[in-house]
């Protein structure tokens, strides 16, 4: 019993710790070769190593961006919210990415395959159901304001050439691989599995990726396909080359720099007054950069004599955008499946619970820094948060009311179930009560106004037992007539007319408009 506690207890330190387990499981297994062997390593000891060896590269390369982000959720987000497990992360197989770009901002011929790009993938699964893909993607060097904002939507089309694992083709087509993707098999074998090279005739977008990334994710976990998504880009410059310090690049560079936080329009057709509201205010507290977050996207620029940017720094700012994607994408899942609800008990009850206890991070949030907090704050308010959450509020509200007024009618119904058994029992309990009733009638010697309430009780007792029949008849019509007028709704349905569609109709056929000119006048 104690062995198989204790490797029990190891089995469960190796899964917490791979990358160490790897290390000390290679030195043991090269320990025992050689203290068995007792002679000098041979071929096979050296092919065990070798193969031990890139065991352990893997396995440190695959975990070194996720080890990455877990130090720096100890740092930035409270012990007890990390303690709860709340979401997991995972960093899937990398995909190659060749830009319409080069290096220099020259156009990619056809067919040159230089300077590609890996693509890293990082997943991340919250417990609300919120899925978050993270594409990692260098950018090509020395590229110009105008270029930059061409590559800055996940809608951009500047990805010339793709190359992608077999499992993650798998994975999101099944057998339909060979039929529906361009490209061709590599020979060789990398990671222990094949890859797929295509070179695309129109450019894709890394949405495309992320389409694939997400029908794997789906498909392996048999979930449903995602439906509610969107991108928010996070740019990073590294390095500005042109001047000498942010003073003197902001003096030369001012509309460029606007350009490249507003992205989608030119800052010189802006008008005065809508230039606050498209151009956030830097957030950073440090000289050396200038942080630009808005509710689409977020820009960071490191200014001359800064130290070189670390991807581990990318990760800690990735990390607080996070935290407030996950706050309103919670908010948001919740507003949607308020939105389908069928008024069931059951359905209104898990809403409730999960408005109750599965927005904890909303209420109270898991970063520990005020800074980190605030721009979090700053996100969600342009997001329009608070708006959303007490609409949600308010749905539920109105859902547990309706739960209300269906129970009252299921009391109702069970209240008109139970009368109309009463009803049954009292018709099969009526022909001898009516029976004794007309003989009580037949016996009684009443004269003026109650013998003449009492002259048609004595005529059916006059008829013996078909006149008993007859007031049970009777007694059943009464009953029968009583019961509709408590039932049915008072009045008769009237007849609806039938309605028209709203607005004019053309007579002389359909028109059609066309915008011709690109101006955007919003």
């Amino acid at each position: 019993m104690s062995d198989a506690l204790e490797e029990n207890r190891m089995l469960r330190w190796m899964i917490r710790h791979p990358i160490w387990a790897t290390r000390i499981l290679a030195r043991s297994v090269i320990g025992r070769s050689r203290v068995r062997s007792g002679e000098p390593t041979s071929p096979v000891t050296n092919s065990l190593t070798e193969t031990i060896s890139f065991i352990e590269r893997s396995v440190a390369e695959c975990q070194v961006v996720n080890a990455i982000q877990h130090h720096i959720e100890r740092e930035l987000l409270q012990a007890p919210y990390l303690a709860s497990e709340p979401y997991l992360r995972l960093r899937l197989r990398s995909a190659g990415q060749w830009l319409t770009r080069m290096n220099g901002g020259g156009a990619r011929q056809a067919g040159n395959l230089k300077e590609g790009t890996r693509a890293d993938i990082l997943l991340l699964i919250h417990r609300s159901g919120v899925m978050q893909l993270t594409i990692a993607l260098k950018l090509p060097d020395d590229i110009t304001v105008d270029q930059y904002r061409d590559m800055s939507f996940g809608s951009s089309e500047f990805v010339s050439a793709s190359r992608v694992s077999e499992p993650i083709l798998r994975a999101a087509y099944g057998k339909r691989v060979e039929r529906h993707l361009e490209g061709e098999w590599e020979a060789e074998q990398e990671e222990g599995v094949r890859w797929r090279m295509a070179q695309h005739e129109s450019p894709a977008t890394v949405s495309d990726l992320s389409f694939l990334y997400q029908e794997a994710i789906a498909r392996t976990i048999k979930s449903e396909p995602v439906g509610d998504w969107f991108c928010y880009p996070a740019a990073f410059i590294e390095k500005v080359g042109c001047c000498g310090s942010e003073e003197s690049f902001k003096d030369a560079h001012d509309q460029e720099l606007k350009n490249a936080i507003a992205r989608s329009v030119d800052v010189s057709t802006v008008r005065a007054g809508a230039m606050p509201g498209m151009i956030p205010e830097d957030c950073s507290l440090i000289k050396s950069t200038s942080l630009y977050c808005n509710m689409s996207s977020s820009l960071e620029v490191r200014w001359p004599g800064s130290r070189d940017g670390e991807f581990a720094q990318h990760l800690q700012r990735l990390v607080i955008l996070e935290s407030a994607l996950l706050q309103y994408w919670q908010i948001r899942l919740l507003d949607r499946r308020v939105g389908v609800a069928d008024g069931s008990v059951r359905q209104v009850r898990e809403i409730r619970r999960e408005a109750i206890f599965g927005l904890r991070e909303y209420r109270n949030s898991s970063i520990s820094f005020g800074t980190a907090m605030d721009l979090v704050e700053r996100l969600l308010g342009e997001w329009r948060v608070d708006r959303l959450y007490g609409y949600v509020l308010e749905s539920i509200d109105q859902l547990q009311q309706l739960v209300v007024a269906a129970e009252s009618k299921r009391s109702a119904r069970r209240a008109n179930v139970l009368a109309g058994i009463a009803l049954i029992v009292a018709i099969f309990l009526g022909l001898p009560a009516i029976d004794e009733t007309l003989e009580i009638a037949k016996s009684v010697k009443v004269d003026g106004f109650l013998g003449i309430t009492l002259k048609p009780f004595r005529v059916l007792a006059s008829r013996g037992e078909k006149g008993t029949w007859i007031g049970y008849l009777i007694f059943l019509v009464v009953v029968f007539l009583s019961f509709l007028a408590l039932t049915l709704k008072p009045g008769w349905p009237h007849a609806r007319s039938r309605r028209r569609e709203p607005g004019i109709s053309w007579p002389l056929g359909t028109v059609r408009i066309e915008r011709r000119d690109n101006t955007h006048d919003g």
